[in-house]
C-alpha cells in the first residue's frame, strides 16, 4: 500500500528534483512508515542517503524550537500572547504583540540582508556583537504595516520573537531549548551536526555548505537562531511532532493541552495559526486530503512536517532540494525555476499518497 509513495520520492530523484529525501510516516500506536532514497551529497562528494541522516530544517526551526519553547513560557505565566514586545525588547516596534510575531501580522518585512550589518560592524559571525546587531536591525527596519492588519510571512518576525523569548526565558534560546523542549521530548534535535545533508554551494562562502545553517542571517549568528539553524533527521522531527499531539491530548506533564490547541487553533488574518501554518484549502503543500484542522511548516531546504491531529499522524519529509544549486525562490517573491516548481508539485501529490496508504490501512478515519 505504500508502494505509490516510494515511487514518488524515487521518481523526484531520477528525475533530478532533488538529490535525495528522508520521510517518516507516524501513525497511533507506535505505526511507523520510512524511507531513505537518493544522494545526500552529490558534490564535492558523493554519499548515499542513510537512515538517521541529519538534514539542515531551516525554518522547520520557526515550530519545532521557537513556537514550542513560546508554549513552553506560555504555560509558565512567563509569556503573555497579547503582550507588547516592547515589555520585553527595548526599541522593539511600537503596537506589536507576541500574537502578532507568531501568525506573522506584525507589519515587519518578510526578510533582510541581516548579516551584511554584521559584516560591516566587522564582527565575527556568532559572537555576542554579531548577534546584537542583528536584533538591532530588526528593530531599525520598521514596520510596512499596521500590526495586526496584515499577513507576511516574516523572518524578521521571529528573530524579535527569540529575542523575547530569551529575555522572557532568562536565557539564550539554544540553552532554553535544550532545557524546556529537547529534554522532555526525547527529540534530538541540534545547532549544526557535522555530516549532514550537503546544502548549497554557497557563493558567499565559496564551498559546499555541509552541517552548517544554510540561512546567511542565521549563519551570522552562530548558527543559533529563531528562524533556522536547527539538524536533525525525519525521525526526530516526528519524535517532537508526536510530543505536541501527546500533549494536545493531555498526555504530557511538561505541557498543558489548552496551551496547544490555543496555539494551533487560534485564527489571525492570514494562513497561520500561532507559529503554525494552517491547511489552505485547494493550495495545501499537504494536499486536499490534509484535514482542516491540521498544522505544519515548511523549510526552504525543502524539509516540511505535517500534523494531523485528529488522527494522530505526522508526516516529516527532508529533502535537500537547495543542493548544490539554488533554482529559483532564495528571497521573497523571487522568480520560480523550473526544478523548484516540480519540488512545489510534489509535495501534496506525495502526501496524498500517504493519505492514500494509511487509509488503506486502515488507520485513517476522515
Amino acid at each position: 500500500m505504500w508502494a505509490e509513495v516510494d515511487a514518488l520520492l524515487r521518481g523526484a530523484v531520477a528525475d533530478g528534483v532533488v538529490p535525495g529525501a528522508s520521510l517518516a510516516v507516524r501513525w497511533p500506536d507506535r505505526g511507523r512508515w520510512a524511507l531513505d532514497v537518493g544522494h545526500a551529497e552529490i558534490r564535492p562528494r558523493v554519499r548515499r542517503v542513510a537512515p538517521g541522516l541529519p538534514w539542515d530544517l531551516a525554518s522547520l526551526t520557526k515550530v519545532l524550537c521557537t513556537t514550542t519553547l513560546a508554549m513552553r513560557l506560555v504555560d509558565d505565566g512567563r509569556l503573555l500572547l497579547d503582550a507588547p514586545v516592547t515589555h520585553w525588547v527595548a526599541g522593539a516596534p511600537a503596537g506589536v504583540t507576541v500574537a502578532h510575531l507568531l501568525d506573522h501580522s506584525s507589519g515587519l518585512p518578510a526578510w533582510a540582508p541581516l548579516h551584511e550589518a554584521v559584516d560591516a560592524l566587522g564582527a565575527p559571525w556568532g559572537s555576542a556583537a554579531a548577534r546584537t546587531s542583528v536584533l538591532q536591525a530588526v528593530c531599525a527596519a520598521g514596520l510596512e504595516a499596521a500590526p495586526g492588519s496584515r499577513y507576511r510571512y516574516s523572518d524578521l518576525g521571529f528573530l524579535l520573537l527569540g529575542a523575547v523569548l530569551e529575555s522572557a526565558g532568562g536565557d539564550r534560546i539554544d540553552r532554553l531549548f535544550e532545557r524546556l523542549v529537547r529534554a522532555p521530548s526525547g527529540a534530538d534535535l541540534r545547532w549544526g551536526w557535522p555530516g549532514a545533508a550537503a546544502t548549497e554551494d554557497c557563493p558567499a562562502r565559496r564551498r559546499v555548505v555541509v552541517g552548517e545553517v544554510h540561512d546567511l542571517n542565521a549563519a551570522s549568528m552562530g548558527g543559533i537562531a529563531p528562524h533556522a539553524g536547527l539538524f536533525g533527521s525525519v525521525d526526530a522531527v516526528a519524535t517532537l511532532a508526536g510530543w505536541l499531539l501527546e500533549a494536545r491530548d493531555g498526555r504530557c506533564p511538561e505541557l498543558s493541552a489548552e496551551t496547544v490547541q490555543r496555539f494551533w487553533t487560534h485564527v489571525g488574518v492570514g494562513s497561520h495559526r500561532l507559529g503554525w501554518d494552517a491547511v489552505t484549502p485547494g493550495g495545501s503543500s499537504a494536499g486536499p486530503r490534509w484535514p482542516l484542522d491540521g498544522v505544519g511548516h515548511l523549510a526552504f531546504t525543502g524539509c516540511s512536517v505535517w500534523v494531523a491531529p485528529r488522527q494522530g499522524v505526522v508526516v516529516a519529509l527532508a529533502t535537500n532540494r537547495v543542493h548544490p544549486e539554488v533554482e529559483g525562490g532564495a528571497v521573497p517573491d523571487a522568480p520560480i525555476a523550473p526544478r523548484y516548481a516540480a519540488f512545489r508539485s510534489l509535495r501534496p501529490v506525495l502526501h496524498t499518497a500517504v493519505v492514500d496508504a494509511l487509509v488503506a490501512g486502515g488507520v485513517w478515519v476522515d
